[in-house]
């Protein structure tokens, strides 16, 4: 026995170091990984997706050096330029000045204010294509533009309008359009003035108005809500930039109608406001009274720039600080509560996000303004830092511009060769699946268009190419299809005109056999008549209850359980409401049936305690007839979805808006027939049994995770014996 209990602690010692060198191994090799930084984008669902390194932090400038006798050193520096010829402006702040620097870096000019006023805690600048600068001189209440050499031209201070008000002109950020217009935000607003110093109006505002839930707050709500209503202002903006293109960008606080913005010249954002990003399943009824009735935004469609959760998984509201947009139409922002910088292209689908709040190198304490040259280098100011960080781009980032750029300018020839490029690098970059699909569309080359957009997950992509594919079919093989489509209609038409003789010939046959128990196979056929007979179906059971076969009921809960695996397999890709390789064959279970399994403990439960007449058995078998309709319409469903697109969404939502509102009715009937309620109690009885299944609910949710956590001690309980055993 010793020699034994010697060998057995001499094998856990070998084990044990065995497995520490493992961990240490595979340690060692995430390390190596990790060593390998990745920038990344998001998924759907914000999961991040690693992708090849975008953009190399290269150098960083704190200082102009000995320049004519200046303060060597930035001091809270809060903005910065680039022109067309690559000459960098900084709105070095803390030092009342204008930096100016050539592509070298090499300081060319230093710029004071060019009146007695020196510059106070000025915040923005913006040259022209003349070398003209403006800028925003906060703390003055004005903006100076100054010539080339630093002479003064003009001085705007806040020019008089009604809409303008007495409030102090405090201008932080400005463009000046192709129109001669300055853009400049002031307070959360961008305002419109002329090169007279005209009040223009208010730029970039959306109609303020009231949807249904609103206005019904004005009328019952309290004090407070009326007030917090009454503040409600429209869109708020934080910068501003000026693209290729002549539109303004924008950045701005409104979550709902996006946080970057593009503005054509009458103040409207053209950027997509929504896009559906995975989306699968909606409910046409419930979007119907979201969109149209509550004026609210459908849940799961709305289109957010940035992220929500820092990298230690903590909430916070997205500040985008700063926005540039590059020759080539590419949208870059900086975000100052995580430090992340974000490129978006003109569809605003992300195309790369790097950086982070740190102090390592291409980390910032807090950005505030970003801008790039003509090359794609990033020129980032961290005005807590003191400095400035520049990024030149990768060969993967700059392929990617390029094939953006390519599709954008209808080139899609060169679009499709750049993608390929892009997959040669990353072949898991949904984009470049994406534009590959939108290529091939465009050769209406519609069949691998569906493939790259399905490797793409865009959904809509995929759509657009099925309906052209759909009707080349349709086109060539016409007859044949017609001859196949009344095959079908035929074929369906006598297995519903014979299950149903069936089905009746068992309830008849139920209902006379008064000595006989219910077969599975009659149980079954049964509830199949209940489908459109509920009532005589249900008090059948009521009336013979102690003739009923639950075992038909379970044979049916496993057959709606197969119909919902087949349907995630088989329903066509634009319309699935979840991805394959997502699923879960418990959890699909558990979502199926824990509905009518609470229903049925629930509604015995209830009913028991007020005068009802049901047993558990015939709630439960009657119950389980409610689910017959989800297998009826969604067993044809899941094939014939597989000629419909995003396009028929609405249809394909209204068939399974059917099956549930058909269960609805089928539960209500139950609680009525089975105990012989009227209306208004069957009512009350409903409203509380769902409410002792949202308790029901509710206490399963926290013995769950209460045991999941009495068995992670245990675990990790009996890890530490072993350990301080061997």
């Amino acid at each position: 026995m010793a020699e034994f209990k010697s060998k057995f602690k001499k094998f856990g010692k070998t084990a044990v170091f065995l497995l520490v060198f493992i961990l240490s191994s595979n340690s060692f090799v995430s390390s190596v990984y990790a060593a390998e930084e990745m920038d990344y984008i998001t998924a759907d669902t914000w999961f991040r997706l690693p992708i090849p390194k975008a953009y190399n932090v290269v150098g960083s400038i704190n200082n102009i050096g000995s320049y004519g006798g200046e303060e060597k050193f930035f001091k809270d520096p809060q903005d910065i330029f680039i022109d067309g010829k690559d000459n960098i402006y900084i709105v070095d702040s803390g030092n009342k000045r204008i930096v100016v620097m050539n592509p070298d870096l090499k300081v060319i000019g230093v710029y004071h204010s060019p009146d007695k006023n020196k510059f106070n805690a000025p915040e923005g600048i913006f040259v022209d294509d003349n070398g003209d600068m403006y800028v925003a001189d906060t703390g003055n209440s004005r903006i100076v533009h100054m010539s080339p050499a630093g002479e003064l031209v003009e001085i705007f201070t806040n020019p008089e309008s009604e809409l303008v008000g007495s409030a102090k002109f405090s201008p932080t950020k400005l463009v000046i359009s192709n129109t001669g217009y300055i853009y400049v935000v002031h307070g959360e607003t961008i305002m419109a003035i002329d090169g007279n110093n005209e009040f223009r109006g208010l730029y970039g505002q959306t109609r303020i108005g009231y949807s249904l839930a609103e206005t019904m707050v004005r009328i019952l709500g309290s004090e407070q809500q009326k007030l917090q209503m009454s503040k409600r202002t429209a869109s708020s903006y934080i910068n501003v930039a000026l693209g290729k293109d002549g539109m303004i960008y924008a950045t701005s606080f409104d979550r709902d109608e996006g946080e970057i913005k593009k503005l054509n010249s009458i103040g409207n954002n053209i950027f997509r406001k929504y896009k559906t990003i995975g989306s699968g399943f909606t409910n046409p009824i419930t979007d119907f009274i979201k969109k149209k009735i509550l004026k609210s935004v459908v849940a799961g469609s709305t289109f957010k720039f940035g992220e929500y959760f820092d990298d230690e998984g903590n909430y916070i509201e997205p500040i985008f600080r700063d926005i540039t947009v590059d020759q080539n139409g590419i949208v870059t922002v900086i975000e100052e509560q995580s430090g992340k910088i974000y490129q978006y292209d003109q569809e605003g689908n992300m195309l790369a996000a790097f950086g982070g709040v740190g102090e390592k190198v291409g980390e910032f304490s807090r950005p505030s303004a970003i801008a790039v040259n003509s090359k794609g280098r990033i020129y980032v100011v961290d005005r807590l830092n003191n400095n400035i960080q520049f990024f030149d781009p990768t060969e993967f980032i700059l392929t990617v511009h390029e094939a953006t750029s390519a599709y954008e300018t209808g080139d899609y020839d060169l679009a499709y060769e750049r993608w390929l490029q892009v997959l040669e690098l990353h072949e898991n970059y949904e984009l470049a699946h994406a534009g590959i699909a939108k290529a091939y569309y465009k050769q209406s080359r519609f069949k691998e268009s569906m493939k790259e957009s399905k490797l793409a997950n865009n959904r809509t992509l995929y759509s657009q190419a099925f309906d052209e594919y759909k009707y080349e079919v349709l086109r060539e093989n016409f007859t044949l299809i017609i001859l196949v489509g009344i095959v079908l209609l035929v074929a369906v038409f006598l297995f519903l005109k014979y299950s149903f003789r069936a089905a009746r010939k068992a309830y008849w046959s139920f209902m006379e056999n008064h000595h006989r128990k219910m077969s599975i196979g009659q149980g079954i056929l049964y509830s199949y008549h209940a489908l459109f007979h509920p009532i005589e179906a249900i008090e059948g059971v009521h009336n013979y209850r102690d003739r009923i076969n639950l075992k038909s009921s379970f044979i049916i809960m496993i057959i709606a359980y197969i119909v919902r695996i087949a349907y995630i397999y088989i329903v066509h890709y634009p319309l699935a409401s979840i991805d394959i390789n997502d699923a879960n064959a418990i959890f699909e279970a558990v979502k199926l049936l824990i509905i009518p399994v609470t229903w049925i403990i629930a509604s015995f439960a209830v009913t028991a305690i007020s005068d009802g007449e049901s047993k558990i058995s015939e709630i439960a078998f009657t119950t389980t007839m409610g689910l017959v309709p989800f297998i009826f319409i969604n067993t044809p469903l899941m094939f014939i979805s597989n000629l419909m697109s995003k396009t028929q969404q609405s249809w394909y939502g209204v068939f399974s808006a059917i099956v549930y509102i058909w269960m609805i009715i089928m539960f209500f009937l139950n609680m009525k027939l089975l105990n012989n309620y009227s209306f208004g109690k069957t009512l009350r009885m409903s409203i509380i049994t769902v409410f002792v299944m949202l308790v029901v609910w509710l206490v399963a949710g926290m013995v769950y995770v209460l045991s999941a956590r009495v068995i992670k001690f245990m675990i990790d309980l009996i890890k530490e014996l072993k350990v301080n055993f061997l």
